[in-house]
């Protein structure tokens, strides 16, 4: 297994960041949120997002897709994540992939040409059936009124109307980039769907969120390191101190081991590994650590003025904490890893 990354995954690094800085820019997202556009990104980005292929970077090519393997798709993600890029990506992306291999090809060229899919996180772990239907309550995370969401449990993938659910409310969310409703589904058959055993598409979201956690844990390390270098009292950088450059260096431990952890997962999903669940569920779980750290870290270096508005770092903390989130409480995966047999 090779972990060094090829000149086409560097070229999609360095396109999608370049993208990403002059596209959606931190800046441009923070003028649309406060807006009230929800989620903070221009039509025309996510429109070009659809123009250069990013939804169907992972799709065999027999699916209309590009080919590319999850590993490509993850570092596509961890441009997103260290962007702090709003919109659906994670479910646009998963929300095709479901469609294709649910026998829906003309949806799933929909989604990969622009049409967003939503996110559902539930309340509990019965709120999905076993179809992959919704039956219980529910939490939209940048969903239209007039689309469909994804849902995504251990063992089947689907997309469902948004429309056949009921009590479908408005409320705050912690990440002002993004729109959060409230709902409680009836039990309607979903629109497509696919069993993990056909397409593991947990899994894979499993990766695609360490990917995006790892972008948040080398952005954060980098904005500590740099204020840590450039912060002068006493006439001295601030990071002279032990209290400030052992946290640094702890940073860029835990964004390495991230990266790292993430990459594997990727690797094993697109290989088959007997052990991928353990590794796809590992990525996410390190990722969480590692941006959790990152963040509270960045934010106490950068003092006083971490803890304002207007800087970006508590916008990266509470996208960390919604992405940790994503497929339910992390504990209820962090107890099905603890769950599996060790790995061989």
């Amino acid at each position: 297994m090779n972990l060094l990354p090829t000149p086409e995954q560097i070229e999609i690094t360095d396109s999608s960041a370049a993208f990403v800085a002059d596209k959606v820019s931190i800046e441009r997202t923070r003028e649309l949120f406060e807006q009230g556009v929800l989620p903070a990104i221009a039509d025309a980005a996510w429109a070009a997002a659809a123009e250069l292929g990013w939804f169907a970077l992972g799709l065999p090519e027999e699916c209309n897709g590009v080919g590319c393997g999850l590993a490509d798709e993850a570092l596509l993600f961890r441009q997103i994540g260290r962007g702090l890029v709003p919109g659906p990506f994670l479910s646009t992306v998963l929300g095709a992939r479901t469609a294709a291999f649910g026998g829906e090809q003309d949806l799933a060229d929909e989604i990969v040409s622009g049409r967003r899919v939503g996110l559902v996180i539930p309340d509990s772990l019965d709120a999905i059936g076993a179809d992959g239907s919704i039956v219980g309550a529910v939490q939209l995370v940048d969903a239209d009124l007039d689309g469909m969401v994804l849902t995504v449990t251990a063992d089947v993938a689907a997309l469902v109307e948004v429309a056949s659910l009921v009590d479908v409310n408005e409320v705050p969310c912690l990440d002002h980039t993004a729109r959060l409703y409230r709902a409680t589904g009836t039990g309607a058959a979903p629109v497509a769907s696919v069993a993990a055993s056909e397409d593991p598409i947990e899994l894979r979201g499993h990766v695609l969120v360490a990917a995006m956690l790892t972008g948040i844990t080398e952005w954060a390390r980098d904005t500590g390191a740099e204020h840590a270098a450039n912060r002068i009292q006493f006439d001295k950088p601030i990071g002279v101190n032990q209290a400030i450059k052992h946290p640094c260096a702890d940073m860029a431990v835990q964004a390495q081991l991230s990266y790292s952890q993430m990459l594997f997962g990727a690797l094993a999903v697109d290989e088959g590994r007997p052990d991928v669940v353990f590794q796809a569920l590992t990525a996410h779980v390190t990722a969480v650590a590692a941006a959790d750290f990152a963040t509270a870290t960045t934010l106490q270096i950068m003092g006083g003025m971490g803890f304002t508005h207007e800087h970006d770092v508590h916008l990266y903390v509470k996208r960390m904490e919604l992405l940790s989130h994503t497929f339910g409480a992390p504990g209820l995966w962090l107890a099905r890893l603890l769950e599996l047999p060790e790995p061989s």
